[in-house]
């Protein structure tokens, strides 16, 4: 697959706004639920962690739980669109002529989204207790943290590659 076609500098801009848009959305409503850990955020959870969080979601007011639910179905998952565009875009250009690291992040990007539709069923459907639901949520975000680094690190290489090459040119 050329990236002549889809890794340019317009779709990167779009897809900066994006997550940028993403972000500030995401900040709202972390700033919403309290600064809550939610789920999403954490490397791993279990089911009784989940149910846990619900709880404190449903002592913090009435409708916190629909906006964890409404924001994971929706700025949620625009954001690993955004993001794993961003990343493939980086690595597509950093690793030219080297190994196709692009899918990467689009992998980063699948875990993400199916986490999100996991913790929205959860919390939509949450109605007290645990449910091993859970734990397919858990191993979703675990894949996902996983991926994360995986990409990061691979951006890091891939940056001192290009460091490394512009290094050694003559002047």
């Amino acid at each position: 697959m050329s990236d002549k076609r889809w890794a340019t500098w317009r779709t990167a801009a779009a897809a900066s706004v994006g997550v940028a848009a993403c972000v500030a959305g995401l900040v709202w409503r972390h700033s919403r639920l309290a600064g809550l850990e939610l789920l999403d955020s954490r490397g791993w959870y279990t089911p009784d962690e989940a149910a846990a969080l619900f709880d404190a979601l449903d002592q913090l007011d009435g409708g916190a739980r629909d906006v964890y639910a409404i924001t994971a179905l929706t700025i949620d998952m625009v954001f690993p669109a955004c993001y794993g565009l961003l990343f493939a875009i980086l690595l597509s250009r950093l690793f030219r002529g080297g190994p196709p690291l692009y899918p990467l992040p689009l992998a980063l990007a699948l875990a993400d989204v199916l986490e999100n539709a996991t913790v929205a069923a959860l919390v939509l459907g949450y109605g007290g207790g645990t449910t091993p639901l859970a734990w397919l949520a858990a191993v979703f975000t675990l894949i996902k943290t996983v991926l994360a680094v995986a990409t990061l690190v691979a951006v890091f290489a891939g940056g001192m590659r290009w460091l490394r090459v512009r290094m050694r040119r003559p002047r």
